[in-house]
């Protein structure tokens, strides 16, 4: 999730292979779970009691991202816990977070498809609520988002990343690249590609690393977008 100046529209290629949608969604399970030895973090499932210090978390590292800027405006911590926290209970799919010691220091989700789109029904549920946090405008505008987001989504069955956040403060920790490396994990179980967008062009290139490559890009409420795809690897 990440964001640019106005542009037009440089490519809006799919994905080989998007040429239906799945109508069933597929259980992904997730790797076995517990410590990380060399960093010292432990990754396990996003508890109940969890979702107030993981939107926290995620409002901090996505507050200055371009297209919540573009949505709540600049520095706005309060609207972006608001949706985040809306966002964390309403996400199917596995949802960890990262620990070290009591303190929460990273979260990740990821959902196979077609679950990772909002049905009609789940948009008009979760809009008055949405509203109701972060004011009518800004909703509208993340309505306007997630639609854009929804044009580019692989039609073949996948593995949807988002969101991924760290805590600012524990930033060069790879807590970030185990993250990832668990995701990955995932998606090669379930040998379906994988996919995401973002908003900063420097996440392209720590995307790259995990094998993720550009498929599109596209100008979403004036920030430029950036939807990568990665295929899984073979055992």
């Amino acid at each position: 999730m990440d964001v640019w100046p106005q542009g037009p529209v440089l490519k809006r290629a799919r994905a080989a292979g998007r040429d239906h949608r799945s109508k069933s969604t597929r259980v992904v399970a997730c790797p076995p779970l517990g410590g990380d030895l060399v960093s010292g973090i432990n990754i396990t499932q996003l508890a109940s009691e969890q979702i107030e210090p993981g939107a926290r978390l995620l409002a901090r590292a996505f507050v200055t991202n371009p297209l919540h800027v573009a949505v709540f405006g600049s520095g706005n911590l309060a609207a972006n816990e608001a949706f985040f926290r809306t966002g964390l209970a309403a996400m199917k799919g596995p949802k960890l977070v990262a620990m070290e010691g009591s303190q929460l220091v990273g979260v990740i989700h990821w959902v196979a498809s077609p679950a990772c789109q909002y049905s009609l029904g789940e948009k008009l549920r979760m809009m008055p609520g949405m509203a109701r946090n972060v004011g009518m405008r800004p909703a509208l505008r993340v309505a306007v988002w997630l639609s854009e987001w929804a044009k580019l989504d692989p039609a073949a069955s996948h593995i949807h990343l988002g969101p991924i956040g760290v805590d600012p403060e524990m930033q060069g920790r790879q807590i970030g690249r185990r993250l990832m490396e668990r995701y990955c994990q995932s998606q090669d179980q379930a040998g379906l590609g994988g996919y995401l967008e973002t908003d900063r062009p420097e996440n392209v290139d720590f995307y790259r690393h995990f094998d993720f490559e550009v498929t599109a890009t596209l100008p979403v409420l004036d920030v430029p977008n950036y939807f990568m795809y990665r295929k899984p690897r073979r055992a």
